[in-house]
């Protein structure tokens, strides 16, 4: 099993403000290539529409009823065709923000589970020391070491691993209101 820790030390951190949606980790993500799909169907929907309402104005001008009437059929297709793809943009948007809260979630309990480690460790080094052990007081006071840095890595993991989704999501979300 891999856990998000492992996941994690593969993210970049985040904070390069000159980034592109292309070269985030994100980009290879199912899910956002079918955004992509469903976003580049979005504009072909919309250019059929503007195509078939001037088809439709050209018809009804040279007073052709039976080709007007397939303008518009073709008019209500298209608009069916981009509230569906807008819909699929906006589940496969869902679907991303899903999983990567599940990440995040996992990042979290393994933080939290690095803290319990760190505050058994303590106990432990207070223990040996109440009982004057020095062998035991030196081991355990090098895995209380150990669990702080531990511990500080999954924090800065954690904090990297939010910052890149929230970054993200805003390149996402910048990518989707040029389209939509």
């Amino acid at each position: 099993m891999i856990s998000a820790g492992t996941i994690a030390t593969q993210f970049a951190f985040a904070g390069d403000g000159d980034k592109k949606i292309e070269e985030h980790r994100l980009a290879n993500r199912k899910e956002y290539k079918d955004m992509k799909r469903s976003m580049s169907n979005i504009q072909k929907d919309r250019e059929r529409i503007v195509f078939h309402k001037s088809e439709l104005k050209k018809n009804k001008e040279a007073g052709l009823k039976i080709e007007s009437h397939m303008s518009k059929k073709e008019i209500r297709k298209a608009k069916a065709d981009l509230r569906r793809d807008k819909k699929y943009l906006r589940i496969d948007k869902r679907d991303l923000a899903a999983d990567q809260w599940v990440a995040i979630k996992a990042q979290d309990r393994e933080k939290c589970q690095a803290k319990k480690d760190l505050r058994v460790a303590k106990r432990e080094v207070r223990r040996d020391l109440r009982k004057g052990d020095a062998v035991e007081f030196a081991y355990d006071s090098a895995r209380v070491q150990e669990l702080y840095a531990k511990r500080d890595l999954e924090k800065q993991q954690s904090v990297a691993l939010k910052e890149d989704v929230y970054e993200f999501f805003v390149l996402l979300d910048d990518e989707i209101d040029e389209v939509v």
